[in-house]
């Protein structure tokens, strides 16, 4: 493991002082706390922000100045399905958008338990159907997402698999969650060394996020046929117990002939490119991830001409 900076070490005692903090608040009081801790960071300077409703889906559109109108990424947040909002990743989409020089799309999707699997992956499916329905190409169209959002963006692709729509340009995977279970060996070789996600955490909010349903391929991506998705970047930090995840799908995808670039951050923790107001490496990871979506999107306007 990469020795950690004095960054990284603030950064751990401050995910320690977070979660012990949450461990005595309702689900309610959780996401008042993180909507408002996250929204208070600021947006990335130059992007304008544009709310819509869509069909009972708010949806909101972020626009850096100067990037093109018809290169999109539709990003899905994170929060283990049961917290997150548009408010609290506003400031990283902005940042994400901006990096990849495109107009950028996020949703405040149905949350667990209220609205169990598969109301999350419905509103996906609308969001993703409106920007095709914009006249967005679907090769210039990134979709993405981290922790809970990575696992709804996969579960997004698989679905538009199953319907038979077009794969998009690329798929942007940051730490996702992609097993309901808690079976995948880095819990056990990781686990005493994350700061932020428990066995017992995930168990709760799978069991939340399923509503009494059994597991599928859709929920858990790792046990999907991924043929035929676009090909994926992910970044995964080596500190979170969800890296199983991100080495078992990689591979699943990487053996059916799928471009992936996988990046396991050395001594980075969940999501980190999140926390860039914190952490320096998280500069560095929007920047990789940027350059990533604008290669994909030149790269598919090019086949398509």
């Amino acid at each position: 493991m990469t020795r950690k900076t004095p960054e990284l070490e603030a950064f751990w005692k401050m995910c320690e002082g977070r979660m012990a903090r949450r461990a005595q608040m309702s689900l309610a009081e959780t996401r008042e706390s993180f909507d408002n801790e996250m929204a208070a960071v600021p947006l990335a300077p130059n992007c304008t922000v544009e709310s819509f409703d869509l069909a009972g889906l708010p949806v909101e559109k972020i626009t850096p100045r100067g990037a093109p109108s018809d290169k999109v990424l539709l990003y899905l947040h994170g929060g283990g399905h049961i917290f997150g909002s548009i408010k609290s990743h506003r400031h990283f989409v902005s940042r994400l958008a901006v990096a990849a020089n495109v107009t950028a799309f996020h949703i405040d999707y149905r949350l667990a338990p209220e609205h169990p699997y598969p109301a999350a992956v419905e509103d996906a499916l609308k969001a993703y159907q409106h920007i095709l329905g914009l006249g967005i190409s679907p090769e210039d169209l990134i979709v993405g997402g981290e922790s809970a959002g990575g696992n709804l963006a996969a579960a997004l692709l698989l679905t538009v698999k199953e319907t038979r729509l077009p794969q998009p340009g690329g798929l942007y995977l940051l730490s996702p969650w992609l097993d309901m279970t808690t079976t995948a060996e880095s819990y056990e070789r990781v686990g005493a060394r994350d700061p932020m996600i428990t066995r017992a955490g995930i168990i709760g909010v799978a069991a939340a996020y399923l509503g009494g349903q059994k597991d599928n391929p859709i929920a858990s991506p790792v046990r999907a046929d991924p043929s035929g998705l676009p090909p994926m970047l992910i970044q995964v930090g080596s500190e979170e117990v969800l890296l199983s995840d991100s080495l078992t799908f990689a591979s699943n995808a990487a053996m059916t002939g799928i471009d992936v670039k996988l990046h396991v951050g050395a001594g980075m923790p969940h999501a980190w490119p999140l926390f860039h107001f914190y952490l320096p490496s998280a500069l560095e990871a929007i920047d990789e991830a940027g350059a990533w979506m604008r290669q994909r999107l030149d790269t598919q306007r090019a086949a398509a001409a």
